[in-house]
């Protein structure tokens, strides 16, 4: 999928290629926390963070959090001893949950500036 998104932009595909619609977005005209994920994606593999972030702040939060995870499944394996996942604590996880529906509140609002957190 990385590199079909590399080699494809949704941007411009125009309805071409694979790339689904939100449903939510088509249902209630409001976006949901994933709303301009695949065009952050696109950004992300061509290193485009400002354009990422202007798309979908939570996409680029969540490439932080799966970096984070595969250094702490390496550091695991070859530093047993300096091994520290913030993942397997519970209140990072509720954290995260609050966060995400806080993001989809708040991205719905249209007043600045929350208008900069729609995609």
């Amino acid at each position: 999928m990385a590199i079909y998104y590399y080699n494809h932009d949704p941007e411009a595909a125009k309805g071409e290629g694979f790339f689904p619609r939100c449903y939510f977005h088509l249902a209630t005209g409001l976006h949901c926390p994933g709303c301009g994920s695949q065009r952050a994606t696109h950004d992300l593999l061509h290193l485009r963070i400002g354009q990422a972030l202007q798309h979908n702040v939570m996409i680029v939060i969540l490439a932080i959090l799966l970096i984070s995870k595969a250094y702490a499944m390496v550091s695991k394996k070859y530093a047993p001893n300096y091994y520290y996942n913030l993942g397997h604590k519970s209140y990072f996880t509720y954290g995260i949950l609050v966060i995400v529906f806080l993001y989809w509140i708040l991205r719905n609002i249209p007043y600045e500036p929350f208008t900069y957190l729609a995609p």
